[in-house]
């Protein structure tokens, strides 16, 4: 179960749980957590922090809030940075479907953040690249719908 938290420090937490679920860490995951600890505003010493409560099934920190509008943009620059700049495996798509759930985001909203990145990716990419990264958003999207269905938000 996924519980809901507007907690930097544990969301991070959270993430990088799921990316080190396996022991080791892809590019991608790499890169999705370092731009997740940036997007979050972490101070510097907050990842390892959370790496070593990670590691040591140790207590964690209470971390900063944020608000709702906040977390829109926090997943609107994880989910871009996840369908331009990841090799788009199972792993991130759960990485990426769990700031979705702990984020409070709606299947709308979610279709709505897309549609964005879409418009987006119109003004600044040539046409047959912007077909590649479609099929691909298409395809990734779809295996994320499958795997938030299997994840249940805790109230």
């Amino acid at each position: 179960m996924v519980e809901a938290s507007s907690d930097r420090l544990a969301i991070f937490r959270g993430v990088a749980s799921l990316a080190l679920h396996d022991g080791n860490l892809s590019g991608g995951e790499k890169r999705l957590l370092t731009k997740l600890a940036h997007s979050l505003r972490l101070k510097k010493e907050e990842p390892g922090l959370a790496y070593e409560s990670i590691i040591n099934d140790g207590e964690l920190p209470k971390g900063e809030k944020i608000n709702q509008n906040e977390k829109r943009l926090i997943y609107e620059q994880i989910l871009e940075s996840f369908l331009i700049h990841t090799d788009r495996s199972d792993e991130a798509i759960q990485m990426i479907a769990y700031l979705r759930l702990v984020f409070e985001i709606e299947e709308s909203e979610h279709r709505a953040i897309i549609r964005s990145l879409d418009r987006q990716l119109e003004e600044i990419v040539h046409r047959t690249v912007l077909e590649t990264v479609r099929y691909e958003m298409k395809d990734s999207m779809e295996r994320f719908s499958e795997i938030v269905d299997q994840i249940r938000l805790q109230k």
